[in-house]
């Protein structure tokens, strides 16, 4: 039986965060809001609006994040549907961004590829997506197309038949993590190695540009995997409201991470709201031994788990309290990495080397 993508609807207060975006003129406490009112412009062509993704009324504004309690009767601007058919390139990328869309960024000439897989462990909603919301992902080529007319489309899948009428299909060689992280997808097919991966586009990319497509209507919810399910969520929903509703509150030296099991963040604050670009969320266990890392056996695993062949033997043996004297001379030779963790899942004593990953890309 194919997984359902819920609603999740179990919450009181949601906190979009601000991401440097600009209110717009009036935004106050205590003002009402409607869902999918314009609530900050985020400055550059790539950044989609901020929207209330609830009606309700505003309880805080700081620096990062505006806070609105749930309301249904509360009444502020409420948005009309935008006729996105017939738009110029130039005029749907700007009705998208101001409708909340973050647009990917596309190469010119180049092929567009939609990677139908989960790009890393934790986060499983891919096939749901497939399953569920062909339509919308319809829609959402239909976007691509116009924003990119006369484009290649290639659809990565895992077997044939899959991809939609008149649509490339490519059927990938390599499908486990982090082959399928959209840099490596691409240089698969392409052959060329593009550490950004642009031109990929994942399915809740598509879905969440052909909901907007289709509905002319502000982006206020995404879909995140949250305990194993997934769900669409408000933008700004709070951690702490989602790991209370799957009962995942962490105790003493646990970690919640956003984002993927891999490459995600731990967070610092529970209370903070989820941004557009957070695809999951995840308690971790605090090990049941702690202490300092093991020294480096120097049998070169890392080096050849490593999919883009960096010389990570230059640097893991050394202690982690020699790291930051390394940066200099390591940044540029560390630019290419994608931060996979591949070289930490194959160290055999376990020392943090994404870690050290993210400290050299810093």
């Amino acid at each position: 039986m194919a997984e359902v993508i819920k609603d999740w609807d179990n919450f009181k207060i949601v906190a979009p965060p601000l991401a440097g975006a600009l209110l717009v003129k009036g935004l106050r406490r205590g003002r009402p809001v409607s869902a999918g009112e314009v609530l900050a412009r985020r400055q550059g062509e790539s950044f989609g609006d901020i929207h209330a993704p609830v009606a309700g009324v505003i309880a805080e504004i700081s620096s990062t994040e505006i806070v609105i309690r749930r309301d249904s009767a509360a009444v502020g601007d409420p948005p009309r549907p935008v006729d996105l058919s017939g738009l110029s390139r130039a005029g749907l990328s700007r009705v998208l961004k101001e409708l909340g869309v973050d647009l990917p960024e596309f190469l010119p000439g180049a092929p567009v590829i939609i990677s139908t897989f989960n790009s890393e462990p934790g986060l499983t909603f891919a096939l749901a997506l497939l399953n569920e919301h062909r339509e919308t992902l319809g829609a959402g080529l239909v976007a691509v197309l116009a924003l990119n007319p006369g484009a290649r489309v290639i659809w990565a899948v895992d077997r044939p038949g899959q991809a939609p009428a008149g649509v490339e299909e490519y059927i990938l060689k390599y499908r486990n993590y982090p082959k399928t992280l959209p840099a490596l997808v691409k240089k698969e097919i392409m052959g060329n190695y593009d550490p950004a991966g642009r031109g990929v586009l994942g399915l809740r990319d598509l879905q969440t540009l052909g909901r907007v497509f289709r509905t002319g209507l502000p982006l206020t919810h995404l879909v995140l995997t949250l305990g194993g399910a997934n769900y669409f969520v408000p933008v700004g929903a709070r951690a702490i409201d989602l790991l209370t509703f799957a009962n995942l509150l962490p105790g003493p030296g646990d970690a919640v991470v956003a984002g993927g099991l891999i490459r995600g963040r731990t967070l610092a604050r529970l209370e903070q709201g989820l941004g557009k670009n957070i695809e999951g969320l995840h308690l971790v266990r605090a090990p049941a031994g702690s202490g300092p890392p093991a020294p480096c056996r120097r049998c070169g695993n890392c080096a050849r788990a490593c999919p883009v062949g960096l010389p990570l033997f230059l640097f893991v043996h050394r202690e982690p309290v020699a790291w930051p004297g390394l940066i200099n001379q390591a940044r540029s030779e560390w630019s290419g990495c994608l931060g996979c963790g591949a070289c930490a899942l194959a160290c055999p004593v376990g020392r943090p080397l994404l870690a050290l990953s993210r400290l050299l890309k810093a």
